[in-house]
């Protein structure tokens, strides 16, 4: 198993900035403003794994504000993005899809999860085929907007409202997340 690390990463540049390691995937400390969306700080990382020995996917939470509250965080309205590093060899699409259904069943109500019925639909449509050891899919909350859905770097598209991806983070920080510690270091109460 490998173990989680902070690192210093260097650039070509040779001026630096810090970046947390998780497993095989790396994320920078911060993610560039773009057109669509202002700077945002790395939250926190975590290792998802099954069974305590197979490494499943690292994830990272990047913050317009960086909050250690769970609740703060779900209830803003800031610009927020979660990552997902694949680290298994391949996995379907479809199925790690399926796994994140699953997951936000655990952390919402009946009536929440018929209402976002149709955005969850949209979710899945947007995973086909395999996805492989390094793949990223990222979910990007825009405010006013919802949330865009990108995997290996293509936009699948835009799943409209706030309401998804508060639910969908909830998979992560909710009361029932995929482990505590998994949500304690994505808000950056556990060192790494």
């Amino acid at each position: 198993m490998k173990i989680l690390t902070l690192a210093l990463s260097l650039a070509l540049t040779c001026s630096t900035s810090f970046a947390l390691q998780v497993s095989d995937a790396h994320f920078p400390e911060n993610v560039e403003a773009s057109k669509t969306h202002p700077a945002l700080t790395l939250n926190g990382a975590a290792l998802r794994e099954l069974y305590l020995l197979v490494e499943s996917y690292a994830g990272a939470l990047y913050l317009e504000q960086p909050s250690q509250d769970a609740q703060t965080i779900i209830n803003s309205h800031q610009h927020k993005k979660m990552v997902f590093h694949v680290l298994l060899k391949k996995v379907s699409a479809r199925r790690l899809s399926n796994a994140l259904q699953e997951a936000l069943v655990l952390n919402i109500n009946q009536e929440l999860h018929t209402q976002l019925q149709p955005a969850i639909n949209a979710m899945l449509s947007f995973f086909e085929g395999n996805l492989h050891n390094g793949d990223q899919v990222e979910f990007i909350y825009t405010p006013n907007k919802g949330t865009e859905v990108v995997i290996g770097g293509i936009s699948k598209g835009t799943i409209q409202g706030k309401d998804y991806f508060d639910s969908m983070l909830k998979v992560w920080i909710g009361e029932n997340p995929v482990t505590r510690s998994f949500k304690e270091q994505v808000l950056g109460l556990a060192t790494l």
